[in-house]
């Protein structure tokens, strides 16, 4: 009884210390300026600080001119570069361009990726985890991140390499589908119950003690709740309705839910809009900025429940939960029969409906056109996969 209750007051204690710090990054991301490494913008870069960075090692590079070549704006900055480089840094093949993800403009997107740690997160990723994963991620030349969701990374421009990378909005078809359960397997097999999740990747924490958490779970309640009360400007089905009203009743113990079974490295985010297509057909991942431990099922849901055209889910969703399974086998790993990988996909499309939702309710993460696509396709997906049974039958 006294190491339950020690444990209950230390749990609580993490979690009030936990909300401060993620308060604390909303109000320095709001600030105007706050003390972090530089540059943390993408327009603050100059040809004799990137020629530091990128060609260091060739003697007599020099990059003499930055060009952009496209680039958008949302939660975070993002540019393609076009890099001219003097002869040394050509004869070297010093990169040509590289794409450049920095410190959104708007204090409003900074308090969320600073609420829940994100740039910092995707910096610790590829310091530590990237170099384990081939080309499933980008790689990295410049990672760094201070406080108020300021940060900067330079990436390989993969584009430059022949990558498609998909938005939300593209159409994925079934090629791109079976590409992304064999690479979520690849890279849940690499981690998979890994002792480094006590070294180097302990900051990839269970989802309950995800930095911001406390302060996410807070607006998914809301969200869901603004979602029920205008239920009819939304077209919520009733199975959608009663999925939601009993997660916001249980949500803290459906999280707990997820620590149950063996954890593995998380993208986090794993839509549509975060993947890419390498030229012989395989599929990476962009966008590591909320990386955590879980669960490798609730990936393969999220990407087949916002990202997957209905239809196609509906026809191959068994096929493709089978193709990540076996994967998984083929890697060495034996823990998951199709059964138990069944009953966590239907289980954890909760989640996916929980992260197209908020997108609907705050404006701007997305474009929404592909907002409303997203929030279809989960919506469909709850009740097609009675996961209002689901979240249920879990605590059971």
């Amino acid at each position: 009884m006294a190491a339950r209750a020690i444990h209950r007051v230390g749990e609580s204690a993490r979690r009030v210390g936990a909300v401060a710090g993620s308060i604390g990054q909303v109000l320095l991301g709001l600030a105007p300026w706050v003390p972090a490494p530089r540059p943390h913008t993408g327009a603050a870069l100059r040809p004799e600080w990137l020629t530091r960075q990128l060609g260091a090692r060739v003697p007599g590079a020099v990059i003499e001119r930055i060009d952009t070549i496209d680039g958008t704006s949302g939660t975070t900055d993002r540019l393609r570069l076009g890099l001219s480089w003097n002869e040394a840094g050509r004869a070297a093949a010093l990169p040509a361009s590289v794409f450049v993800k920095s410190t959104s403009p708007s204090p409003k997107n900074r308090t969320m990726v600073g609420a829940l740690w994100m740039a910092v997160n995707e910096v610790k990723f590829y310091r530590t985890a990237r170099v384990d994963l081939g080309d499933v991620a980008p790689e990295p030349y410049v990672a760094h991140a201070g406080a108020g969701a300021r940060f900067l990374l330079v990436l390989e421009d993969l584009v430059a390499r022949g990558a498609h990378p998909f938005g939300l909005g593209d159409d994925c078809d079934l090629a791109h589908a079976q590409a992304m359960m064999r690479t979520l397997a690849e890279v849940h097999a690499r981690f998979w119950e890994s002792p480094r999740f006590e070294t180097d990747l302990a900051w990839a924490a269970p989802v309950t003690r995800r930095s911001g958490m406390s302060l996410l779970a807070f607006q998914f309640r809301r969200v869901r709740t603004k979602m029920l009360e205008s239920r009819d400007r939304f077209e919520l089905p009733p199975a959608v309705e009663r999925m939601a009203r009993f997660v916001n009743d249980h949500d803290e113990a459906l999280y707990r839910c997820w620590e149950r079974g063996p954890s593995t490295l998380l993208h986090g985010d794993s839509h549509l809009g975060n993947t890419y297509a390498l030229p012989d057909g395989r599929a990476g991942l962009l966008d590591w900025q909320v990386v955590f431990r879980g669960p490798g099922v609730r990936e393969v849901a999220y990407f087949l429940a916002t990202s997957a055209p209905t239809t196609l889910r509906r026809e191959h969703e068994r096929g493709l939960l089978r193709l990540y399974v076996d994967t998984l086998r083929e890697r060495g790993i034996d823990a998951l029969s199709f059964d138990a990988a069944w009953d966590d996909y239907r289980f954890f499309v909760y989640d996916a409906w929980d992260s197209t939702a908020i997108t609907v309710l705050w404006p701007g993460l997305q474009p929404s056109q592909t907002v409303a696509g997203s929030f279809r396709r989960a919506t469909a997906a709850v009740v097609d996969l009675q996961v209002d049974d689901a979240v249920e039958h879990a605590l059971r």
